[in-house]
């Protein structure tokens, strides 16, 4: 059977919850499988180190920057081109 990183449904309304991936676990589904719950799930501790995990300064790429740059010039308004303007 093939893992994924891909958090399952009990996951949901966990904050780790990454959407592509589970920020404390490689396989969160063997997580729910042996233990019937997840150990990190409403766990205060683990939560205090993902916040503040999230809090310190990240370190992005050169094509990190060129994409939010390009990103953010191209966002304009669209021109109605087939209204008119009366």
């Amino acid at each position: 059977m093939r893992r994924s990183r891909k958090p399952i449904r009990p996951c949901h309304s966990c904050p780790m919850n990454m959407g592509s991936h589970c920020w404390a676990y490689a396989n969160p589904r063997t997580r729910w499988e042996k233990h019937g719950k997840c150990i990190a799930f409403e766990n205060e501790e683990i939560y205090a180190l993902f916040e503040k995990w999230k809090k310190q300064p990240q370190v992005k790429t050169r094509r990190q920057i060129r994409r939010e740059f390009y990103q953010k010039q191209k966002r304009h308004l669209p021109q109605p081109q087939m209204e008119s303007g009366a």
